[in-house]
């Protein structure tokens, strides 16, 4: 009887070691819904390289996005077609923006309009990121971290307002994150438009063929453009409302 005790319990803490194992691996090597605030951020890591850029309109940038020409990290070069976008618009933070219906518009903060692109409508298996478009507005511009801002920083001008862009990015555990943010005083306001992408680095976490790995990583790539296209598209609708 001692001895079918001892084997139960051994099996029990067997099963719960398991099950540890089992979640840890999860939390290292493919956690992709960690909830980070929408602040640039500080990369600490070689794997993002940068190299020397100016901001003039088509420089070449080693972007986190991976674009390599400043014309798609210009939203007063868009040209995607907006005509059939919803439009935002509140008095009392004193700003409209258009967006694509197909996002997920979420007003619940105070002075914050979220932005959320739908996994299965604009990513492909298996790099299925978590993005989303945040517009704020409060009295100061939040406090920013970027990798090398002397290279990822500028201001340009799109519609006769007066803008600075930030980039910044971060890497660890298997994650990639990505940020670009458009900073705008007006009307003793700073209103703040920032692109938040967390997800996977790499198609090589869940193939190891090589041939797969490049074309979901192509794959990905462009879904990155199309989503970055949109935010450029956002940026570009902005206006004030007085």
């Amino acid at each position: 009887m001692k001895r079918l005790i001892f084997y139960i319990l051994s099996l029990i803490v067997l099963g719960i070691l398991v099950a540890f194992l089992y979640q840890f691996a999860i939390n290292f090597t493919y956690t992709r819904h960690i909830q980070l605030p929408p602040q640039l951020l500080a990369s600490t890591s070689t794997d993002m390289a940068n190299t020397s850029n100016t901001d003039s309109v088509g420089s070449i940038h080693n972007d986190p996005f991976g674009q390599t020409n400043g014309l798609y990290l210009n939203p007063a070069s868009s040209t995607i077609d907006t005509s059939a976008w919803s439009v935002y618009s509140n008095k009392e933070l004193g700003f409209s923006v258009q967006y694509p219906k197909e996002l997920v518009m979420d007003t619940n903060t105070p002075g914050v309009l979220t932005l959320s692109f739908s996994k299965d409508t604009y990513f492909h298996w298996p790099l299925l990121d978590d993005a989303r478009i945040t517009v704020t507005a409060t009295s100061s511009c939040p406090v920013i971290q970027a990798n090398n801002p002397d290279n990822k920083s500028g201001k340009l001008t799109v519609n006769g307002l007066d803008f600075t862009r930030v980039e910044g990015s971060d890497v660890g555990a298997g994650n990639l994150y990505r940020e670009i943010a458009f900073d705008l005083k007006a009307n003793d306001t700073c209103y703040h438009l920032d692109l938040f992408d967390h997800g996977t680095n790499g198609a090589g976490f869940y193939v190891e063929d090589q041939s797969l790995i490049s074309k979901y990583d192509t794959q990905h790539q462009t879904d990155l453009n199309a989503v970055l296209g949109i935010f450029m598209g956002v940026v570009n609708s902005f206006r004030l409302v007085l």
